[in-house]
């Protein structure tokens, strides 16, 4: 796959990550941080999405293209791009999460397409050692109401980091 990693200057330091694990997981990356120029021959744009996309307006030049929207934070994505297949790194860039992009970019349908769109989005969430969620393994709602949490367990003197379902108080948890 050869993707073209799209990022505001802002995003650059997430964006050199991101690149590394993609190559990694077998992707050819092409990296642009003037988001407004394509890059020829690209199966895939990954669009990082934070609120530095936001401010300069990353959504518009993603039309007509397949892309894989990467939400670095909370920011919302625009409506264009909210339907689609997406990744969230609620921890950080993993080499998972790595592998899931480059899966969405190669089964993700391009962001003006008109074809049948599922009724709710896939959001994988990477919470890195806990793991990916599309969903919480209990009441089932979207992985965007999950967070991550660490805290400290002083009953057994460790430091725990947890996955909390907003939605009924699901947990998960592993040593930090």
């Amino acid at each position: 796959m050869r993707a073209q990693l799209s990022y505001q200057p802002q995003d650059e330091r997430q964006a050199s990550s991101l690149a590394a694990a993609l190559s990694r997981a077998g992707a050819d990356v092409v990296p642009s941080a003037d988001a407004g120029t394509e890059a020829a021959g690209t199966d895939a744009v990954v669009l990082l999405w934070s609120y530095a996309a936001q401010a300069a307006g990353g959504a518009a030049r993603a039309e007509g293209q397949r892309v894989v929207p990467v939400r670095l934070d909370d920011c919302p994505l625009p409506p264009l791009l909210d339907r689609l297949p997406q990744v969230r790194l609620a921890v950080g860039v993993t080499d998972a999460a790595a592998a899931a992009i480059a899966r969405l970019a190669l089964t993700a349908t391009p962001a003006g397409d008109k074809g049948v769109e599922p009724e709710l989005p896939v959001v994988i969430s990477d919470f890195g050692p806990l793991g990916q969620y599309e969903t919480c393994p209990r009441c089932g709602v979207g992985s965007d109401r999950l967070r991550p949490y660490v805290t400290v367990d002083h009953h057994d003197d460790r430091a725990l980091r947890l996955v909390i379902c907003g939605s009924c108080g699901w947990q998960d948890h592993g040593d930090l």
